[in-house]
């Protein structure tokens, strides 16, 4: 496992090695400015159903087609995800601090995690945030998301932005 998952605190009970590499990976493709990270989120990431909220906008499927309840928001291909992800962030580290499971196959995860951002305007921010993974087939050895959901306070970040 590398830096994103490697001090994560797992449920007591067993949580699938691929599903933990999957959390693994994820995290590391999201703290990478390589512009193929779209592309690897759709196709080997996310499930073709899948959904993640990323900046306040709602991502859905490969192609932007498979919209889940409640449809009323608009929704834009995961494969875009990340076209603007580093406008105003030059750097991003994820850790993945602990995960609850819902169930016990860890089809249906809660997690608590820490972000470190440096700006392009030459400040950083850091901070705790909670989030939401669902995965496909949890117990297979290529399992995919289902959801990524997050909570977090946004003032620290935006105040960062303004310079104050």
């Amino acid at each position: 496992m590398g830096y994103n998952t490697e001090k994560t605190e797992w449920p007591t009970f067993e949580i699938n090695k691929a599903v933990k590499e999957l959390i693994d990976q994820f995290f590391w493709q999201l703290d990478q400015q390589d512009p193929k990270v779209g592309d690897i989120l759709a196709d080997d990431i996310f499930a073709k159903t899948g959904q993640a909220e990323f900046g306040g906008h709602l991502y859905s499927g490969p192609e932007g087609k498979f919209a889940l309840p409640p449809a009323s928001f608009l929704t834009f291909q995961i494969r875009k995800s990340r076209d603007n992800a580093w406008k105003v962030i030059s750097s991003r580290r994820h850790e993945v601090l602990k995960v609850f499971s819902a169930d016990l196959d860890g089809s249906d995860l809660l997690f608590i995690g820490n972000v470190a951002m440096g700006l392009r305007n030459g400040q950083s921010v850091a901070g705790e945030f909670t989030g939401r993974l669902r995965i496909e087939n949890p117990t297979s050895s290529q399992p995919k998301l289902l959801l990524y959901q997050i909570w977090a306070d946004s003032a620290p970040l935006v105040k960062a932005l303004q310079g104050n």
